[in-house]
């Protein structure tokens, strides 16, 4: 097929799909890197010798969430992703779940925003029962965090807006398969969404594809790969997506060019190593190349850091360490500053409607952060502190030193009702940014 033919009936159905779903704006949440209740939900299954991950996620609670406080649009940004306006309004409802389907409706205003109005969390799912394994396709509105990472990930963090997209997926689970079975527990992510607030050019499309490898009881393994694609103007053909999906992408290689090359990769893996009798500690690390070079990640970044849980007598407590580097090469000592989550086809860059996809940190930035999970009863908080450096090309700070502290808790007020606040401060040369929220939560069920 030429490189002039168009995708057809596959690009057109993808688009009728996408286009059911409403025009999302970024709902801000109180964290940066895994939300409190991702950061629960990942050491209570670290702590429970159990898969790692589940890529199905729960369904989410009914209720109706109250919020205030947070710079309104046009302040500057916190890194650690902004607070809601100052008054927001937000709501979900159940509107079919059964065994095979479940169709859900988020709906929020937010005061203040050019779109008040979002739909994030909003999806429908078709679960399928295949011998045994839980896989679904979907359509949805939805944040995903692709990584060890607690305070960030280099390739699709939890702090980044959510995209539209339609897709399959499958928990992490033990294949019934005799072909699969010596993988271990395996699970998958693949789908195609379309992302906001690009101008140059307008409507690129985000592929995303995850890999999730359980060998042993102890050691997890992920495989990410992303690719903004397409956009209006840009070559769309079934040639055009089948390149960049076997990686021959890049500028000299057969006959692309700048006008016909297919889009914008990143690609890496990452890793966890659980160790103790108790499950108490671990190591992780992840690295997310922003070039490809021999059908490699190249140009690369890194992540590493260690976690453990202490076990209180009310409670429990998992610190973690992390240090990460965004500058592009940097830990092969082939520096490239400009390059991380930047490209030339792509002038907004790797985001969706304005905020980063990557590492809330941004690009061209050192950073070592400590934190911890409490969690206490009805009480559960985090927080971390963060100090590093930031190139002459960062993103999100100016050159320089960089301190940040974040902080977020919630606590259950009565069996169906929660209350939350969170802090944000961050320091660089140009100054400080700080901004609070308080939100309360009833739940239905």
């Amino acid at each position: 097929m030429g490189a002039s033919t168009p995708v057809g009936s596959i690009d057109i159905a993808v688009r009728a799909i996408l286009a059911c779903l409403p025009a999302v704006l970024w709902l801000p949440t109180a964290h940066a890197g895994l939300s409190l209740d991702d950061a629960l939900d990942r050491d209570h299954h670290l702590s429970r010798a159990e898969r790692w991950s589940d890529l199905i996620p729960a369904a989410a609670v009914q209720g109706l969430t109250i919020a205030a406080g947070g710079p309104r649009p046009g302040t500057a940004q916190t890194v650690a992703s902004e607070a809601p306006a100052e008054g927001s309004v937000g709501a979900s409802f159940a509107l079919i779940d059964s065994a095979a389907w479940q169709i859900r409706a988020g709906i929020a205003w937010r005061d203040g925003w050019s779109r008040p109005w979002s739909f994030e969390g909003s999806a429908v799912t078709l679960s399928l029962d295949d011998r045994g394994n839980h896989n679904e396709f979907y359509v949805s509105v939805e944040r995903r965090h692709w990584g060890p990472g607690w305070a960030g990930s280099l390739v699709l963090d939890g702090a980044a807006p959510p995209i539209p997209a339609a897709g399959w997926r499958r928990a992490v689970e033990q294949s019934a398969s005799p072909w699969l079975a010596w993988l271990g527990p395996w699970g998958a992510d693949l789908f195609i969404g379309g992302l906001q607030g690009h101008t140059q050019p307008r409507r690129p499309w985000l592929i995303g594809m995850r890999l999730e490898l359980q060998p042993t009881d102890r050691l997890q393994i992920g495989l990410s790969r992303t690719m903004q694609w397409g956009g209006q103007g840009r070559d769309e053909s079934l040639r055009s997506l089948l390149r960049s999906i076997a990686g021959a992408d890049n500028v000299g290689y057969d006959d692309v060019t700048a006008v016909n090359e297919p889009g914008n990769q990143l690609a890496g893996v990452d890793w966890r190593w659980v160790l103790g009798e108790q499950r108490q500690f671990s190591l992780y690390g992840q690295v997310v190349g922003e070039d490809e070079a021999g059908h490699l990640p190249s140009r690369n970044m890194a992540l590493i850091g260690a976690d453990a849980r202490v076990q209180m007598a009310q409670g429990t407590l998992r610190a973690f360490a992390e240090w990460a580097d965004t500058l592009a090469g940097d830990i092969s000592g082939d520096p490239r500053p400009g390059a991380s989550y930047r490209h030339h086809i792509y002038e907004q860059g790797y985001t969706q409607d304005g905020a980063l996809l990557g590492h809330p940190a941004g690009g061209d930035v050192q950073l070592v952060s400590a934190g911890a999970v409490i969690e206490r009863g009805a009480v559960a908080a985090m927080f971390a502190v963060s100090a590093g450096h930031a190139e002459r090309t960062a993103q999100l700070f100016a050159h320089g030193s960089v301190l940040g502290a974040t902080a977020t808790a919630h606590a259950d007020i009565a069996a169906n009702q929660r209350v939350g606040a969170g802090a944000w401060w961050w320091h660089d040369n140009d100054g400080q940014r700080t901004s609070a929220q308080l939100w309360w939560q009833v739940r239905w069920r």
